[in-house]
């Protein structure tokens, strides 16, 4: 297709996701921020996860579950959860059954890169859940955060911690709960974090098929990224690569692959 374009920006970040041919095109996030085999780096020796539910809601008994489960050698697993606070690498803060009035509660895991990477440790697969009887709730926020500060959960006063530590974070949507989500997998030997979404049904992190995950990572690594796509309109329209969005007369950054349908059209130039 014809352009009068002369020069083109790539944003390097568009190298790290993979195209979403053949996804499904629900998201479970209600503001998409995040899509579907993104890369993270991971900043520093050690990721804090973290799960926010309940901000808004009255009082009451509303049990939500964050666990980690990581892969060692010889398909050994080992998982951190609340029936199972400490393992190599990985501490859980406790688990919380209710939330305060209107403030939300939360809970978080301490995963220290070098403990894992000594213990040979392969993935660590974030997941989400929903204890209490029914769906995920629709007030939850999912994500990843450095250790630098500290965080605090009260039963009292709920969640407190530093904004800015925040590396990455989403809100689950109300039209696409289920009863658990794995919503990220740490690659060790990569020091990034791949963001899935990936529902399933059990209680526990014990019922999401491992097999499965590891074979959507292959499917996802395995994609064109948007980035090499744009690398080929580039090379057909002789289109000349610069480094500054604003000098270049077409721009495409995170933000704008954030839409799908803008992706999609660069598969019929």
């Amino acid at each position: 297709m014809q352009t009068e374009a002369k020069t083109i920006f790539i944003d390097p970040a568009l190298y790290n996701i993979p195209v979403s041919v053949g996804d499904r095109s629900a998201t479970v996030q209600d503001a998409s921020c995040a899509l579907m085999g993104t890369r993270f780096p991971v900043e520093g020796d050690a990721v804090r996860l973290f799960l926010q539910w309940g901000k808004g809601l009255h009082a009451q008994h509303l049990d939500m579950d964050l666990s980690a489960r990581i892969t060692l050698p010889d398909n050994e697993i080992e998982e951190c959860a609340y029936y199972n606070l400490t393992c190599v690498g990985a501490k859980h803060s406790g688990d919380i059954q209710s939330i305060p009035e209107m403030v939300g509660t939360a809970e978080y895991i301490e995963l220290s890169l070098p403990e894992l990477e000594a213990a040979g440790a392969k993935y660590v697969d974030f997941s989400c859940n929903a204890y209490t009887t029914g769906a995920l709730s629709p007030n939850m926020v999912v994500g990843w955060m450095n250790s630098a500060n500290p965080m605090e959960v009260s039963q009292k006063d709920g969640v407190a911690y530093d904004p800015s530590c925040v590396q990455h974070m989403v809100r689950v949507s109300e039209g696409n709960l289920s009863k658990g989500l794995i919503f990220g997998v740490l690659d060790v030997a990569k020091r990034e974090i791949i963001w899935l979404e990936m529902p399933f049904t059990a209680q526990t992190l014990r019922g999401a098929d491992g097999v499965s995950i590891e074979a959507l990572l292959h499917k996802l690594e395995t994609k064109l990224s948007i980035g090499q796509l744009l690398d080929m309109k580039a090379k057909a329209q002789n289109l000349t690569l610069v480094e500054n969005a604003d000098d270049a007369d077409e721009a495409y950054t995170y933000e704008w692959a954030l839409n799908p349908a803008e992706v999609t059209k660069l598969l019929n130039v």
